[in-house]
């Protein structure tokens, strides 16, 4: 997300690459396992020391690790604010569930949600004006923004 002219650069994670198809070559390797290795041994701590060395050894070949880039947020209208703000109306709601007769929490609870959904339409109002506002052809823009708002706003910062 940008906020004020900051940019986020894509974070990248190491994730093991898990499907149907890694899983059913996991189960297919393990079923061809002898495991003659783990019996072998007497103490119940050598066994179970290469009963797990033979189990990873597996699963890392079946799960390989893979580099997985985080999609930036299009969505620059949520700010810090409107994300804490969303953490705390949670919350509130949280506490809440816990005290169903407690009236005061509950209108509390109401007015908070309804503020808060105010200042989101606000968010989004203002970002969509400051998308029609920065391109050439303004129709095409609404009705881009009405059938595919997150589109517009690639084709805007790329020509931008």
């Amino acid at each position: 997300m940008l906020y004020n002219g900051e940019k986020k650069e894509k974070e990248c994670h190491i994730k093991r690459k898990i499907n149907k198809y890694t899983i059913a070559d996991f189960q297919w390797i393990l079923s061809h396992e002898t495991w003659e290795h783990v019996f072998n041994w007497n103490d119940f701590n050598n066994i179970f020391n290469s009963f797990l060395d033979i189990f990873l050894r597996i699963s890392y070949s079946s799960f390989l690790l893979t580099q997985v880039m985080n999609k930036m947020n299009q969505n620059s209208w949520i700010t810090p604010g409107i994300i804490t703000s969303c953490k705390h109306k949670r919350e509130l709601h949280k506490e809440l569930q816990n005290n169903n007769n407690n009236a005061t929490l509950a209108s509390c609870y109401r007015d908070y949600s309804k503020i808060l959904s105010m200042v989101i339409r606000k968010a989004k109002i203002l970002e969509y004006d400051k998308l029609i506002l920065n391109y050439h052809n303004k129709v095409q823009t609404l009705w881009g923004i009405i059938n595919n708002p997150e589109e517009v706003k690639k084709e805007i910062k790329y020509k931008l």
